[in-house]
C-alpha cells in the first residue's frame, strides 16, 4: 500500500510541475499578437509595434549587438546556445534590449499615410539573471544550439514588447515552399555594417534533403542533423548579427517562434539557405527549465 501512495505521489508530482512549468510562458490568448493597422509594408523596413518579442543581445562594455532574441514570457528570452556563450573569448553577454527600431533612438516615432504620428515606448533595459545553454550543447558538431537568458527583473508588456508563442503539438507541419518570416538588426546582404532599423526577411522553407544537398556543394562536412530546419530568403540574406534570431509563422494572425537562427554558409547572398534549430523539439527541454 505505501508503495502505491509512493508511486502515486510521485505522479502527482510530475503532472504538477508539468503543469506549472506550462503555466510559465505567456498565455496562448495573448502570445503572438501585434498590431497591424500601421505596417510599412516594406521588405525589410517594419512599423514600430511589429514583431513587439524582438531581443537584442547587448555584449561587452560598449554594449554592442551581436545576437538576436525572442521574448517568450516575463522573464526569459529563447536564442541560441552560441548566443548565450560565445566561443569567442572578446564577447560576453551584458545586457538585453527589448521593444527597439531604431538603434539611434531612444523613442521611435513613425507616420503613416493619413494617420498620427505614433510613437513607442521607451526601450526596456536589463541585466542578465542567469545564462542557460542546453545540456547537450555541441559547438563542433553543432547540435543542440539552443539557450534561454533570465533576465534581471520583470518585463512590463506593451503594444512594443509582447512575447511570441512557442509551437505546441498542434502545430501543422512545415511545407516546401511555405512563407516563413525571420527579424533583426544584422547585415543585409555581403553589406559589413548592421541595419539601424528592425528588418522583416520573407524566406520560404526547404527540405532537410534539399538542404544537406546544396551543403554539400559549398562546404565538405555535412552539418545539418534532424533537430534543424532550412530556410532560404527570397530577396535578402541574413548575414551577421541574426544568430539566435527567431523564424517565426503566422496562424490566424497570431505569431509562432519554429526556428532560431543558428548559422548558414560561409558566403552571404540569398541563394543559400540559412539553418535554424527546430524550436519544436525543444519545448519540453524548454518548459522543465523556466522557473518563477
Amino acid at each position: 500500500m505505501g508503495y502505491k501512495n509512493n508511486v502515486l505521489k510521485f505522479i502527482i508530482l510530475i503532472i504538477v510541475g508539468s503543469t506549472a512549468a506550462s503555466n510559465l510562458l505567456a498565455p496562448r490568448s495573448y502570445c503572438g499578437y501585434q498590431h497591424t493597422d500601421d505596417y510599412a509594408r516594406l521588405t525589410n523596413n517594419i512599423s514600430i509595434d511589429e514583431f513587439p518579442w524582438m531581443a537584442q543581445l547587448l555584449y561587452n562594455e560598449d554594449l554592442k549587438v551581436n545576437c538576436g532574441g525572442s521574448l517568450i514570457n516575463n522573464r526569459y528570452v529563447l536564442t541560441t546556445a552560441h548566443c548565450v556563450n560565445p566561443h569567442f573569448g572578446r564577447f560576453n553577454l551584458t545586457m538585453v534590449r527589448l521593444g527597439d527600431y531604431n538603434v539611434n533612438t531612444e523613442i521611435d516615432c513613425f507616420k503613416h499615410g493619413g494617420y498620427d504620428l505614433e510613437c513607442s515606448d521607451p526601450v526596456q533595459l536589463f541585466g542578465i539573471e542567469e545564462k542557460i545553454t542546453h545540456p547537450f550543447y555541441d559547438f563542433k558538431e553543432r547540435r543542440n544550439d539552443i539557450g534561454l537568458v533570465r533576465l534581471s527583473s520583470s518585463v512590463q508588456f506593451s503594444d512594443y514588447v509582447r512575447p511570441i508563442c512557442l509551437p505546441d503539438n498542434n502545430s501543422l507541419q512545415l511545407e516546401d515552399d511555405q512563407i516563413l518570416f525571420t527579424s533583426g538588426w544584422g547585415a543585409l546582404g555581403n553589406r559589413l555594417n548592421s541595419t539601424d532599423i528592425k528588418k522583416r526577411v520573407p524566406t520560404v522553407f526547404i527540405s532537410i534533403d534539399k538542404c544537406i544537398a546544396h551543403f554539400k556543394k559549398y562546404q565538405k562536412e555535412n552539418v545539418i542533423n534532424e533537430n534543424q530546419l532550412c530556410a532560404k530568403e527570397i530577396d535578402a540574406i541574413t548575414c551577421s548579427g541574426d544568430s539566435g534570431g527567431p523564424l517565426m509563422r503566422s496562424k490566424k494572425n497570431q505569431w509562432e517562434v519554429v526556428g532560431i537562427l543558428a548559422f548558414g554558409v560561409k558566403q552571404c547572398g540569398n541563394e543559400h539557405p540559412t539553418i535554424y534549430m527546430k524550436v519544436l523539439d525543444y519545448v519540453d527541454w524548454i518548459k522543465d527549465t523556466l522557473r518563477n
